[in-house]
């Protein structure tokens, strides 16, 4: 094709303006499946404390008649307690970054403060699910909350060889891993049930989710609304003796090294996030030419009845 003399092409015009789309697109995942599926209490001292009891366990109760009262029983309640946590974000804005137009970003402060209060509800999540004991504010360390997994009663639970159940002073241990079976569940339910409690629903990491779908309805492809012809892999209901569990997978469970190898078998109604300070945000004075924000929340663990629920640890894929 021969080359026209004085033709002006577009790699030559000055001036043109950028063709940046106003939005901003982003994929990152901001569900906390256990904060939210935790119902809220109020904290009053940075150690709150809360009492379980329990009722004895059956047996044979024969009296003579007409005899008189000989013997008397009695119970003690059980006093819990955890450390609340405090979880901080902060920002600092230029005025210069304050004050120039960006595509997508309406103002620079407000849109860094918004990101930021996703992130912190994340970090949450995790410090909730977290293999840690409670642990007093220590040098330049603060305040720790006890973790789920570290609540949970070793009856309740199932190790792999070498794993051991966590207490007030020590984390759970992990053991050698296994793949996940039905009969790994079911022997877990079992106790729990024993124990009182009704669990229902299963959390775990997504790979692990994804392993319980196949152990628990074997790997044939279901189909669901033939008329549509839609067709599906997954389970997110699971059947069993004691009642119906929901499979529940969590993104932020996949990042803490002991409880991304576990599903925890939970009845959500004695697990309780109490606040001691509720989210908040506020403006920072300045030092300068910028503009300051910080976000704060303090709170902790409530576990109102642990023997309610349990967990399978130390779980692989293949």
């Amino acid at each position: 094709m021969a080359t026209v003399s004085g033709q002006l092409k577009s790699p030559s015009v000055n001036g043109r303006p950028r063709d940046l789309m106003n939005l901003i697109f982003d994929v990152s995942p901001t569900d906390t499946p256990f904060l939210t599926m935790c119902g809220k209490s109020e904290a009053t001292q940075t150690l709150h404390e809360w009492q379980t009891d329990t009722l004895a366990t059956p047996g044979s109760n024969v009296a003579l008649e007409g005899a008189d009262v000989t013997s008397y029983a009695e119970s003690n309640t059980t006093e819990l307690s955890n450390k609340t946590q405090i979880l901080t974000k902060a920002i600092n804005v230029s005025g210069t970054a304050q004050a120039i137009k960006q595509n997508g970003v309406s103002k620079q402060y407000n849109y860094q403060m918004a990101r930021r209060m996703k992130e912190i509800k994340k970090d949450l999540e995790f410090a909730l699910i977290s293999n840690v004991v409670a642990a007093n504010e220590s040098g330049s360390t603060g305040r720790k909350m006890r973790g789920l997994p570290t609540w949970l009663p070793a009856a309740n639970c199932s190790f792999g060889a070498s794993g051991a159940a966590g207490t007030t002073s020590a984390a759970c241990t992990a053991g050698t891993t296994r793949v996940p079976t039905q009969d790994l569940l079911t022997g877990v339910l079992v106790n729990i049930y024993n124990a009182g409690g009704d669990p229902d629903t299963i959390m775990a990491a997504p790979d692990i989710r994804a392993k319980l779908s196949k152990v628990l309805y074997g790997d044939s492809t279901r189909m669901e609304m033939v008329e549509k012809q839609k067709a599906t892999a997954t389970i997110d209901v699971y059947v069993s003796d004691f009642g119906t569990l929901k499979l529940v997978p969590n993104r932020v469970q996949a990042y803490e090294t002991y409880s991304s190898k576990a599903a925890f078998i939970l009845d959500p109604q004695y697990w309780k996030v109490a606040y001691l300070r509720g989210f908040k945000e506020s403006r920072l004075a300045n030092t300068g030419d910028n503009e300051k924000g910080q976000i704060v929340v303090e709170c902790t663990l409530e576990a109102r009845s642990p023997e309610s629920s349990g967990m399978i640890a130390d779980l692989k894929t293949a």
